[in-house]
């Protein structure tokens, strides 16, 4: 193996332990080092131990740094969790210029405030295609792949076409990391639509958990009826004392069977209880001419430039995100100082920070 190519191993070792929280002394020049590795890490490593030895040669102990042995399949589970990353960019595309500002005023409500067009231009941005794997795991498991794509500059969730469907893509420039800017709106978008999307399986659950619980209060409910219907045939007359002693069993008797009941019915709980999970699987970074329209707001004594957007994919314009609960909308209100976007439904709901009353302005 070429000396070149063992260096770019070297490194590439390096910044893959590091980036997975471990520490790494392996200087430039030497043939071995050592790392230290948190548990998750030693699990895929050869030795499985948290201090681990790193060495160019084959066949010693630790992990082996060349291309002779499993490096290519331990690297690969160690990259497992980390999302993939394009960059690509549609060079040309078709940029509606003449009557915007009639399909502006066409498109968007402002409820509170007064907006005028400042300029008019095309601009390039970055799109980011999220894809995930989505999982419900509770007595059964659901998983399902899906997408949220994010403009970058407005932050609005927005439907886009899947870019590597596009034949006019092309590649576009190296990025050397993922931007966590857009993770969290995607994300949240995504986790919006999870319910919808199990819903099949989330009934299901649900349905098993009440059929569940039916079964165990039929139980033990049969268990008490059994119990006083062999009380209620005495083989003798009882007496008083034998008559209040036997009362005093059976509700001893339906307090241990209620709280053994409620017991079985916490773990039954349990055993359905949901967890949902979202791994993200590859990032697409898509540059793209759009037209932007740069708008006045004034609110009040309060004035603020935003931006919207004419795309060329969708031919028309993208919502705007709402400043609190981050919902995409068309219908707008903005806050009194901040000249912040509401939709409709956070303007009727004033915070202390941002009083924004619907008869106002």
């Amino acid at each position: 193996m070429s000396t070149t190519l063992q260096k770019e191993l070297h490194a590439f070792t390096a910044k893959l332990l590091e980036r997975r929280g471990g520490l790494v002394d392996w200087p430039e020049d030497a043939a071995a080092g050592t790392a230290v590795v948190p548990p998750d890490v030693a699990a895929v490593l050869p030795d499985g131990k948290e201090e681990v030895r790193l060495s160019e040669e084959g066949g010693g102990p630790g992990w082996s740094v060349n291309l002779a042995g499993e490096f290519m399949e331990t690297a690969g589970r160690l990259l497992e969790p980390e999302p993939r990353i394009g960059a690509f960019r549609l060079p040309e595309l078709y940029l509606k210029r003449s009557q915007l500002e009639e399909a502006l005023a066409k498109t968007f409500s402002w409820l509170n405030v007064r907006v005028r067009p400042r300029d008019i231009s095309a601009t390039s941005l970055e799109y980011h295609t999220w894809r995930f794997l989505a999982t419900l795991a509770s007595e059964d498991r659901w998983e399902a792949l899906t997408t949220a794509t994010v403009n970058a500059a407005s932050g609005a969730v927005v439907d886009l076409p899947d870019p590597l469907a596009l034949w006019e893509l092309q590649p576009g420039r190296c990025v050397e990391a993922a931007p966590h800017d857009t993770f969290e709106r995607a994300a949240s978008a995504v986790g919006r639509k999870i319910r919808a999307m199990a819903g099949e399986f989330i009934a299901r659950m649900e349905g098993r958990l009440q059929r569940d619980r039916k079964r165990l209060r039929d139980y033990y409910n049969a268990m008490l009826r059994e119990a006083n219907a062999r009380k209620s045939r005495p083989r003798h007359v009882e007496s008083a004392e034998e008559i209040e002693a036997g009362k005093m069993e059976s509700e001893s008797q339906k307090r241990a069977v209620d709280l053994e009941l409620r017991r079985k019915l916490i773990e039954l709980d349990q055993r359905y209880a949901m967890e949902a999970t979202l791994r993200p699987l590859v990032l697409i970074r898509t540059e793209m001419p759009v037209m932007r329209i740069r708008l006045e707001v004034l609110r009040k004594q309060a004035k603020r430039i935003h931006d919207v957007y004419w795309n060329p994919l969708l031919k028309h314009f993208e919502p705007l995100p709402c400043s609190r609960c981050l919902t995409e909308s068309f219908a707008l209100a903005f806050s009194n100082e901040k000249v912040a976007p509401l939709c409709s439904s956070c303007w009727s709901q004033p915070t202390a920070d941002a009083k924004d009353h619907a008869h106002s302005g």
